[in-house]
């Protein structure tokens, strides 16, 4: 009887172990997934938020910006593999080509190309300038996560 519980508690606290395990790499991939297709996001429930969360905690860079800081901002993402532009919890955009930009007054930058989406109700796929997807500069919380 004592090797049955003994047995029953090792495999009890296993599946924890790795029910944990398991939770975690579903986190992370949340992350990853995007970087790697951004469609990855329309099979989540409340998405942007999601992969902020997650991307506080894995991105290599983490840049709260505004007009006066946007053409440092995009000086400074090139240097790595992928840059997220998430605005409030309704807009998230990968940048998808820094060399194809568009010179923006509004932010007087050059804003590069992008891919992703605009929550309104849905998801709504975009790719477009990223002026066009983000719009002109306000009081927005507007945040960049760098990743290599």
């Amino acid at each position: 009887m004592k090797k049955i519980i003994l047995i029953f508690s090792l495999a009890l606290i296993a599946s924890c172990v790795t029910e944990k395990k398991e939770k975690k790499k579903v986190e992370i991939d949340i992350v990853t997934s995007f970087l790697e297709d951004i469609t990855s996001l329309e099979k989540e429930e409340d998405p942007i938020q999601k992969f902020k969360t997650k991307a506080e905690n894995s991105a290599n860079k983490i840049v709260v910006f505004d007009k006066e800081k946007m053409s440092s901002l995009l000086i400074e993402a090139k240097k790595y593999k992928y840059c997220v532009i998430v605005i409030g919890k309704h807009t998230i955009v990968k940048v998808k080509n820094f060399n194809n930009c568009t010179k923006s007054g509004s932010w007087g930058a050059c804003m590069p190309y992008v891919e992703g989406y605009i929550k309104k109700g849905e998801l709504l796929p975009q790719n477009d300038y990223m002026n066009f997807i983000i719009g002109k500069p306000d009081g927005q919380e507007k945040t960049a996560y760098l990743f290599n």
